[in-house]
């Protein structure tokens, strides 16, 4: 049996990296994680013991509160150990923005942990950053697949030039032509409509009701207020039809000014 050395004995509370959460350490007391170093084990040995316990702890109850901890507790290291890989590069990566991704890969991939010894976390981390860091390194190195100009060249300008504005303009005057002569047929084709078929189509279309709301304000049944609403469509699509071909029974009516 290991004996532990106690821990009041060695540090106050938050010494070798234990984690703020009372929770989380009772946790890691229930599956049998010694929370001070044991006899003849060095800081770094007794760090490297507890993240193993935490990672296994996070793994089993993917618990927001336990990752917290994990993070809490091992961060300082993974930042240390994404640096060391770093040294001697070229080109060099924010080890801070690599430390977040190795996190967040160890979060994604928590149930691939196998705490076969006091050290599987710190192995684990290492692989997981020297693989980011050849990704990275591998993703700056990666040549373009643009052939270069023979020559000097000035980068293209995105900027719309002036032949390009007056086409745009010309185009939106179009649409909004368009638009008005066919919302003119419309009115057009509306005063067609007998009164009863405009109240029809302006409590349903304009006011939003439904047809139930709206039979009770014509005063009529559902199947009749289904048909008043199918033939005044009609009547309207009908007129707009004839209007768009061009038939000399529903002349268009002209644009003011």
């Amino acid at each position: 049996m290991q004996s532990t050395i106690p821990l009041e004995r060695v540090a106050p509370e938050g010494a070798y990296g234990l984690p703020r959460s009372l929770r989380v350490r009772r946790q890691l007391t229930r599956r049998g994680v010694a929370l001070s170093p044991l006899e003849g084990e060095s800081a770094a040995d007794f760090s490297a013991r507890l993240e193993t316990g935490l990672m296994a702890l996070f793994r089993d109850s993917r618990g927001e509160e336990e990752f917290a901890a994990l993070y809490e507790c091992s961060r300082q290291g993974v930042l240390k150990s994404i640096l060391t890989g770093l040294r001697g590069q070229s080109a060099r990566l924010d080890a801070q923005e690599l430390c977040q991704d190795v996190f967040v890969n160890i979060y994604r991939y928590a149930g691939s942990f196998r705490d076969d010894h006091p050290r599987s976390f710190k192995a684990w981390v290492q692989a997981i950053s020297r693989n980011l860091i050849r990704r990275h390194m591998g993703a700056r190195r990666r040549p373009s697949l643009q052939a270069l100009p023979d020559g000097l060249a000035e980068p293209a300008d995105g900027r719309v030039g002036p032949s390009a504005c007056a086409s745009l303009c010309e185009e939106r005057e179009s649409i909004l032509r368009s638009w008005s002569l066919l919302l003119l047929q419309y009115a057009a084709a509306w005063e067609q409509l007998s009164p009863r078929d405009q109240e029809a189509l302006s409590l349903v279309e304009v006011e939003g009701l439904s047809y139930t709301q709206a039979c009770e304000v014509l005063g009529v049944g559902m199947s009749n207020m289904k048909m008043i609403m199918f033939r005044a469509r009609k009547r309207l699509r009908a007129h707009l039809m004839l209007a768009l071909e061009g038939s000399s029974d529903c002349e268009p009516p002209r644009l003011v000014g």
